[in-house]
């Protein structure tokens, strides 16, 4: 009975165990599938979608479809439906989607029609499907929701009172700080946590009024701007007046931010006071720094035997650093007229080339602050450049201009000489014609006489043909041929006369029309 008790529950404990394994060995077999997307997009943009099929042992073999809204998104890459395998050593495979967001809404990404099955047992293992939407919106859309919160919630400044007190809607205050003081710790708190603000923390200060610009700029990105005029007191300040406007001389050095080029910090004394100054012994300037009431800081050209200060006016091009001079005894350059220009910010009085149409180059006239050399410089303003004009050019460009006109007048003269020469010429040489064809004339009306001393004849201007006029009762006739020749050859003769006489003078035949 005992044996028979010990075999039952032996065998009891055996099944129980072969239960409890087949039990482990299904759930070691569970898979899932899973898809992952970003939360939102933006309307137009393009993003990935990953499909991950996964087991808790080697997954043998598994297939899908991935169902979405076409209306709403479009597939750029990737394949739809899915059937793989796997080595027996691969618990999980991925798979990547590109799409494009179409419009404005939500777009839901689904493996449908899967199954996957162990490896082992080659029995279906999918215990889950998952899926991702997606949010999409247009870019105005996004904008519209982005808060336009710009203001502040508190300002103050440590160790001083702001005047007025804070008002989220005043945007400028006044406050003070002591003597010596060098560093101002400036607390500002935004209204709403998604906006940013800059300038406030630590800052440097120097004597006199100080600046403090605080910017808030909200989610959607419009700014809102709050003002400290932080005065730092000073003793005994230096007040000067310049063109009537009132400044207050800077005595500390550091304050200056962009020295010019070839000046070095020096001490000066205006007054009582030790004063920074700014000092080019290659351009004999002495440079002081005024602070208007704005706290705004301006280098001035301090002339110490007069006391007095005036603008300093510096101009770069290239590698060219000018002071510019206004002079208004310098003469204006030849083929230039006066006129003004900018130079990046900077407003320039100078000079315009005459014939230049587009407006590329000025002349002004500057002092160089490297060299000390003082004259107009010639500024291309296509290049953003500067080099020295150097009149004497202009000069001998005058001069070849004025040799070229000489030699022009000179040309033009010898050739109205050459003109008149030869027309003298031709004048001579028509009165040595005029003299032979005379001669001609004379001698042909000697042989016609000597023929024939009865008959009379001469040339009528109005008819071409010869006239004979009989003077005697007797007729007689030369002999047709000998007086016709004769009087063709005095005809042509006169032609010839006539066609050589000079206009301005006139030529008589003596007895033409007597023979």
């Amino acid at each position: 009975m005992k044996k028979l008790y010990k075999k039952i529950l032996t065998g009891a404990f055996i099944l129980l165990f072969a239960f409890i394994f087949k039990i482990d060995n299904v759930s070691a077999a569970s898979c899932r599938i899973g898809v992952s997307a970003p939360s939102s997009v933006v309307v137009g943009q393009s993003f990935k979608v990953t499909v991950t099929v996964a087991g808790s042992a080697s997954i043998g073999s598994w297939e899908y479809t991935l169902s979405y809204d076409s209306s709403k998104v479009r597939l750029n890459s990737g394949t739809l439906h899915v059937v793989d395998y796997g080595n027996g050593s691969k618990s999980s495979s991925s798979y990547s989607y590109s799409f494009t967001a179409l419009q404005s809404g939500s777009a839901t990404f689904k493996p449908v029609n899967a199954s996957v099955l162990d490896y082992a047992s080659t029995n279906e293992c999918l215990s889950s499907t998952g899926s991702a939407s997606v949010s999409m919106k247009s870019q105005s859309e996004i904008e519209a929701s982005y808060s336009r919160n710009n203001n502040l919630s508190s300002l103050s400044v440590e160790g001083a009172d702001l005047s007025p007190s804070f008002n989220k809607n005043i945007t400028e205050y006044q406050a003070t700080l002591p003597v010596d003081t060098t560093k101002a710790k400036i607390i500002a708190t935004a209204q709403d946590s998604k906006a940013s603000i800059t300038g406030a923390g630590e800052v440097d200060v120097v004597d006199g009024i100080n600046k403090i610009e605080i910017i808030v700029t909200a989610e959607h990105g419009e700014k809102k701007k709050y003002v400290i005029n932080l005065t730092v007191q000073e003793l005994d300040p230096v007040k000067v007046k310049v063109d009537g406007k009132t400044y207050t001389v800077v005595r500390k050095k550091g304050q200056v931010e962009n020295i010019p080029v070839g000046f070095t910090e020096t001490t000066i004394k205006i007054g009582d006071q030790d004063v920074c100054a700014y000092q080019s012994e290659i351009a004999k300037i002495l440079l002081v720094a005024l602070k208007d009431n704005e706290g705004n800081i301006k280098l001035f050209i301090y002339d110490k035997n007069k006391n007095s200060f005036t603008s300093f006016m510096e101009a770069k091009g290239g590698e060219v650093n000018l002071l510019i001079l206004n002079n208004e005894k310098i003469k204006t350059p030849l083929d230039f007229v006066k006129t003004s220009f900018k130079i990046n910010d900077l407003k320039i009085e100078g000079y315009k080339y005459r014939y230049d149409k587009n407006d590329n180059y000025y002349l002004v006239y500057a002092k160089n602050l490297e060299t000390g050399d003082e004259g107009f410089y010639l500024y291309d303003k296509k290049n953003s450049t500067f080099s020295r004009y150097y009149k004497e050019l202009s000069d001998i460009k005058d001069m070849h201009t004025k040799y070229v006109f000489y030699v022009a007048a000179a040309l033009a003269l010898i050739f109205v000489l050459i003109i008149i020469f030869k027309l003298l010429g031709k004048f001579k040489s028509n009165d040595k014609k005029i003299e032979k064809y005379q001669r001609k004339i004379d001698k042909l009306k000697g042989k016609i006489k000597n023929e024939d001393s009865n008959y009379d004849y001469s040339i009528d201007d109005v008819d071409d043909r010869p006239v004979i006029k009989m003077v005697e009762e007797d007729e007689y006739v030369m002999p047709k041929k000998s007086r016709k020749e004769k009087l063709k050859e005095l005809e042509d003769a006169k032609k010839r006369l006539d066609k050589n006489k000079p206009k301005y003078r006139r030529l008589s035949l003596e007895d033409d029309d007597e023979l």
